[in-house]
């Protein structure tokens, strides 16, 4: 099974989940007999086959899908994975030079986002404050008990090199 939310690589707003399930993935949700009601896949599967869903659908969740299936694949796998290692490669960089460290050991980062820790101890609720202030920016400042503790830049969805040089230009601003 996969199961993931539409809203990082995709660029949709937050609210959608898409999953897929194997032949072997639906044979072990039939060995379960209280299989819940949001997340019975053979319920989902019996549904599709008449081009139904079990629940009201989010259609312009499901409109805007189809949109950015169209822009992915006009972008192309092989494009789209290339421009985010290119990106992704850009925000490296730029946490290296600043003298930050990463949250996520080597070997267990993503390519679409970068958890920066704070090593440098700077105030990360007013860098993202200022951020949004100054430049109409927003990044994510942590959540629980990483909050302050880390920051989060992406580089997915619609991220280039331009709009990503952009961002990190303005953090630097913002940092001083």
């Amino acid at each position: 099974m996969l199961l993931t939310g539409a809203q990082k690589a995709l660029a949709l707003p937050p609210g959608f989940a898409l999953f897929s399930v194997s032949e072997k993935g639906f044979a072990r949700a039939a060995e379960v007999n209280d299989r819940g009601y949001y997340f019975d896949f053979l319920e989902f599967k019996k549904q599709q086959e008449g081009d139904m869903t079990p629940t009201t659908p989010s259609v312009g969740h499901i409109h805007a899908l189809a949109s950015q299936l169209d822009v992915f694949f006009a972008e192309g796998l092989t494009n789209r994975y290339a421009r985010h290692q290119r990106t992704n490669a850009l925000v490296h960089d730029w946490v290296r030079a600043r003298g930050f460290e990463f949250f996520a050991p080597e070997g267990a980062r993503s390519v679409t986002l970068t958890c920066v820790k704070n090593s440098r101890e700077i105030d990360v609720a007013g860098l993202t404050k200022s951020l949004r202030e100054k430049h109409h920016l927003v990044i994510d400042g942590g959540y629980g008990r990483i909050k302050g503790k880390t920051f989060r830049l992406s580089n997915m969805g619609y991220e280039t090199e331009e709009t990503g040089g952009h961002r990190l230009t303005c953090l630097d601003d913002c940092l001083g």
